[in-house]
């Protein structure tokens, strides 16, 4: 054990010394706003270069877990880990090939690897890139879900969803990411939750007629009791709730407000299906689909549901 923690510690620091010796490839001014995997300094200047052919293959199994294609491009990169940036209106994951390289070795398996690619992913798709405020630990912990989930579906234990994360994360939190128990434990969430659909204990509730119902799930430490009119972005209805008071706020969270109590049910995003702007999904990862004139349709193109700007 003391001899594979050495192990590990000469691999990383390695990594972090290779990474700082650019090659040729396209340079990128650093973005202003990144979500990186663990926090360390980004170099102002970026250089890039086309990633590795198995790179691709996993990024493409990986969203395919979730039923996407890529609208993204990945790149290995002169940088500390891995991140998820927007740059010049387009989506990137960069990742440095030796910091990787570095962990699938200590882990003594390529689950490292893929972990590290499915949270930078994660944070494209719960929309993390499009906030502006770079790394956060709330945000953090929502890509570490992710990559749980993912792991899951992709066949790996839960051991083989968190290694990565033990062996990479820092034990005390920073001002942009949580501490490594937090992150572990969202990762057995995310994992978890794919275990309960792999195994049947989960499904999406319907109605008798079977339209579709989002989940509604309570926020853990919701921040007010009541939605402001200045925090609404759309007015939300759905078929199945007629009754329901339904909003997505300026953060992209599809919510619920009942009574004094305010229930967050999905995350609205980008879609990449054609004919639909924006899509919702849960926790679960269960989807429903926008289109660009507002109808709400679940997965069969069945209309559900509307979605109209918010008038103050």
């Amino acid at each position: 054990m003391i001899m594979r923690k050495i192990l590990q510690a000469i691999l990383l620091v390695y990594c972090l010394s290779a990474c700082a010796q650019n090659t040729p490839g396209t340079v990128f001014n650093k973005p202003p706003f990144i979500c990186s995997y663990y926090d360390a300094n980004i170099p102002d200047r970026i250089t890039t270069n086309p990633s590795a052919d198995e790179t691709a293959v996993t990024i493409n199994k990986i969203v395919s877990i979730v039923g996407l294609k890529p609208n993204f491009e990945i790149r290995a990169a002169d940088i500390p880990n891995a991140a998820a940036v927007i740059y010049n209106g387009k989506r990137y994951i960069l990742y440095n090939p030796e910091f990787v390289e570095a962990l699938n070795k200590a882990a003594g398996n390529t689950w490292a690897s893929v972990s590290i690619l499915a949270h930078e992913i994660g944070h494209h798709l719960n929309g993390h890139t499009l906030q502006e405020s770079g790394s956060r630990p709330d945000l953090e912990l929502e890509a570490d879900e992710f990559s749980g989930f993912v792991l899951r579906k992709l066949a790996a234990t839960l051991t083989d969803a968190q290694v990565a994360m033990k062996i990479a994360a820092d034990v005390k939190a920073s001002h942009t990411h949580p501490g490594k128990a937090d992150r572990l434990q969202a990762i057995k969430n995310g994992w978890n939750n794919a275990n309960d659909q792999v195994t049947g204990l989960s499904r999406m509730p319907k109605t008798n007629n079977n339209i579709e119902k989002p989940v509604i799930v309570p926020q853990t430490k919701p921040e007010q009791t009541v939605l402001a009119e200045k925090y609404i972005a759309y007015d939300v209805h759905f078929a199945a709730d007629p009754e329901g008071k339904y909003y997505v706020t300026i953060r992209n969270h599809l919510v619920k407000v009942a009574g004094n109590t305010l229930y967050v049910v999905a995350t609205m995003t980008g879609s990449n299906k054609r004919n639909y702007a924006r899509m919702f999904y849960d926790k679960h990862y269960n989807y429903l689909y926008i289109t660009q004139t507002g109808i709400i349709k679940n997965g069969t193109g069945k209309d559900i549901g509307s979605l109209k700007k918010h008038l103050v």
